[in-house]
């Protein structure tokens, strides 16, 4: 199985709504990050997305996104029970990668990741959402 996220830059509480105003920050507006994936969950900032143990799992840009680019996609937890290995940069896309090779188990096993990105207004961006895989029997 393979789930997509997708990544686009917003000012929250400022004009813009979606993507990033050329030529910089809104007054009283900061940059946030929207993120969907492809089991139809959204979050500004903070987004959880339940996978499958054995699954692909891409971060990619979305249409007119706002962002140059991603530079980094990490765990932030000591203990690694998601994050066996840490997602790639994918060839010849503004994307990363991590296959997930993990047993299932019958407890749900989280963890914190930190995604940092370049807006196209040269602003670094990062953001800590979630990877959740729960058990089989209680996915929706």
């Amino acid at each position: 199985m393979i789930v997509k996220i997708y990544l686009r830059a917003i000012v929250k509480d400022g004009i813009v709504k979606y993507g990033i105003q050329k030529g910089g920050r809104l007054e009283d507006g900061k940059d946030h990050l929207a993120m969907f994936d492809s089991n139809r969950f959204g979050a500004i900032d903070d987004l959880i997305t339940d996978v499958p143990a054995r699954t692909t799992i891409i971060w990619k840009l979305d249409c007119c996104s706002g962002i140059k680019s991603i530079t980094r996609i990490y765990s932030r937890e000591e203990k690694h029970t998601v994050f066996i290995s840490e997602p790639r940069k994918r060839l010849l896309c503004k994307g990363f990668i991590l296959r997930l090779e993990i047993p299932e188990s019958k407890e749900v096993r989280e963890e914190k990741y930190t995604i940092e990105c370049i807006l196209c207004n040269n602003i670094k961006l990062t953001i800590d959402p979630v990877i959740r895989v729960p058990p089989p029997d209680t996915r929706t």
